[in-house]
């Protein structure tokens, strides 16, 4: 965060100090605003509390005058009269008590009985106030961090495909459950803090000082080495919090990719050398907590230290100040009472301002990440439907260094079945990532019904497909809920139709609780066919204009691939569809055929137009159908 140059005659500390405070000020009014109510009931609560908190020095004060036998509490004196507000102080504080609550008249045994049970109702009342407090404060706390979880969920998927690419989906989980319960984990008690400190180093620094000016400085003085033991550790702390959040990330998003890899774990044998690894990780995190320990934990052995320094000099300076009369018994007592009290607030104030910075350190974190803007932006026209065709001009793209499509030109019209085939790396997914709009082309263009897609809503362009991929990922949920996911208006009815066009019905009504048969996580609980049956019926379901189907039966046995290649016949036989073959019988009947090798487009054509005059397809071909089914090349 930029702090701008201090004026002449304002410390730096101090005007970075406010800077950041402004700055968690305004995050905690972001995520308060909702609830201003119950903050408001919290900041009525906390003033309450601290009003109560500074009553319990009043009772004691003319109790201790009548445990120490000072008579001179019951006595009227000329000075009486001019006894107010504005001259009391610890030693004549009994007397002025007693006045006000017109209890002077009484006898010694009435006035200790009365302020007794005034001392247990305050009790009782404290005690309430504060589990009220703790309630809404817990209430604002943690509505606070669902809102900050869902505002961060809400960017992070409004981001382009290319930001998760860079990403470990384990660090952006860490994000998203440590940092946001991190930022808000002290916003009360720095409420608190900040509301109940300044009044009660107020209050009980106004009757120090009219007490003893001189006891009153080594109170200051004790203070102001506490804040500058928080002002040397500030920066380190931040930085050493954002170092053991980032090791911590990591090494969570290590454990997620374990978990979600056991099969190939035990596949290799690989256990000890996982295990291994997470030590390794685990040893860094333990680094990063012991030294941010070691800095954050001397904060309390030093300020300790101070307060038992201040503690034993305010003794011995009151006791000078008893001898010398300076005080009385009753001022005594209460200024060792009142002189340790205060030391509390300054050092909560000093603990507030480290609870920001461990704040300010996740908030830091969670800004990075909100900071993040997507590369493909939507455009401002809606489309409704898709009426002639899907035109590629001259696109080029690369991921990196590398090229990965030069000059890509064909079209799908609409009611064609355009097939994409090519050795593998030749851009043909990438071809579909860029139809899709995931990523934008750094040359040419893709165009539909004669638009250009960055025009477009990118949610409702992307509404008009339904893609299934060459893995399909499904969800921890039912069957039901996977065909029909994102579109709770679908009915079972839906879901059914859609199953029987995709060649699922049947083995879903085999399975325990048929549709609502839960299927595991990334649906291992079903076979590969099955999964790539149900992608299908998740891809039609809505019935969409174009299907995108990418290499759905590879990797599938014949018996899987013969009944899902049924499936995508079937779906395919009233729509638009473009789809990446890995075997080249899927698209023998293909309306348009293109060639793709190393990111160029080699020819486009129908099968038997192919076979006569590509050599590359000829030899795909004659690698997948055998030499007996493929025509010889022409010329």
């Amino acid at each position: 965060m930029a702090i701008k140059t201090p004026r002449r005659g304002v410390p730096r500390d101090f005007k970075m100090g406010a800077a950041e405070f402004r700055q968690y000020f305004r995050l905690a009014r972001t995520y308060l605003r909702p609830y201003w109510l119950d903050a408001l009931g919290l900041v009525l609560g906390y003033f309450i509390f601290t009003g109560l908190n500074l009553v319990q020095p009043l009772i004691m004060a003319p109790v201790l005058d009548i445990a120490i036998g000072n008579q001179s509490i019951f006595e009227v004196s000329p000075t009486d009269a001019q006894l107010d507000w504005n001259n009391i102080d610890l030693n004549n504080l009994g007397k002025f008590v007693l006045a006000q609550l017109g209890l002077d008249s009484l006898s010694a045994w009435e006035i200790i009985s009365i302020l007794a049970i005034a001392y247990l109702v305050i009790t009782i009342l404290l005690n309430l106030i504060n589990y009220i407090n703790t309630i809404l404060a817990v209430r604002i706390r943690n509505r606070a961090r669902v809102d900050m979880q869902r505002d961060l969920f809400q960017h992070l998927f409004g981001l382009s495909l290319d930001f998760f690419n860079r990403q470990q989906s384990g660090e952006l989980v860490a994000r998203l459950e440590q940092d946001t319960r991190a930022t808000v984990s002290n916003l009360e008690s720095v409420a608190r803090n900040v509301i109940v400190s300044p009044i009660m180093i107020g209050v009980y620094g106004f009757l120090l000082v009219n007490t003893s000016l001189q006891l009153t400085i080594i109170v200051i003085i004790a203070g102001l080495l506490q804040f500058w033991i928080s002002r040397i550790i500030r920066a380190p702390v931040r930085r050493l919090i954002i170092k053991q959040q980032n090791v911590m990330a990591r090494a969570g998003a290590y454990l997620q990719e374990m978990f979600s890899s056991a099969r190939v774990v035990k596949t290799f044998v690989a256990e000890e050398y996982a295990l291994g690894r997470l030590k390794d990780e685990l040893k860094g995190v333990y680094a990063a907590q012991m030294r941010y320990a070691y800095l954050k934990q001397s904060d309390a052995p030093l300020t300790g230290i101070i307060n038992g320094i201040t503690n034993v000099a305010i003794l011995f300076l009151v006791a000078r100040e008893l001898i010398s009369g300076a005080l009385t018994p009753t001022g005594f007592f209460l200024y060792l009472y009142v002189g340790r009290s205060v030391l509390g607030p300054i050092n909560s104030l000093v603990l507030t301002y480290n609870a920001v910075q461990q704040m300010l350190a996740s908030e830091q974190r969670l800004r990075e990440l909100m900071g993040q803007q997507p590369s493909v932006r939507s455009g401002p026209v809606v489309p409704d439907a898709f009426r002639e065709a899907i035109v590629l001009r001259d696109v080029s793209f690369q991921y990196g260094a590398e090229p990965t499509l030069n000059e890509i030109s064909f079209e799908v019209n609409k009611g064609e079945m355009v097939a994409l085939v090519g050795p593998s790396g030749a851009g043909k997914s990438t071809l579909t990532d860029l139809i899709l709009r995931f990523y934008d082309p750094q040359a040419g263009e893709v165009r539909m019904d004669g638009r250009d897609i960055r025009e477009l809503d990118t949610k409702a362009y992307r509404q008009l497909f339904g893609t299934v991929s060459q893995e399909s990922l499904l969800f921890n949920a039912s069957v039901a809920e996977n065909i029909a996911y994102a579109r709770p208006d679908i009915t079972r009815a839906q879901i059914i139709a859609a199953a029987q066009v995709a060649n699922a019905h049947e083995f879903i009504e085999q399975l325990p609780q048929g549709y609502d048969t839960p299927i595991g996580d990334r649906g291992v609980l079903i076979s590969g066919g099955q999964r790539q049956r149900l992608a299908i019926a998740r891809a039609v379901v809505r019935q969409p204009q174009i299907l995108i189907l990418d290499e759905a039966t590879s990797s599938l046995d014949s018996v899987s691939e013969r009944l899902v290649q049924e499936a995508i016949d079937r779906v395919i036989q009233d729509t638009t569809a473009i789809v990446i073959a890995h075997r080249l019988s899927t698209v023998r009947n293909a309306h348009k055929i293109v060639v793709l090798d190393q990111g160029r487009v080699v020819d486009t054509g129908r099968h038997a137009e192919l076979m006569g005059r590509c050599a590359l397809y000829h030899e795909l071909a004659t690698l997948q159908f055998g030499e007996t089914e493929a025509a010889p090349v022409q010329g």
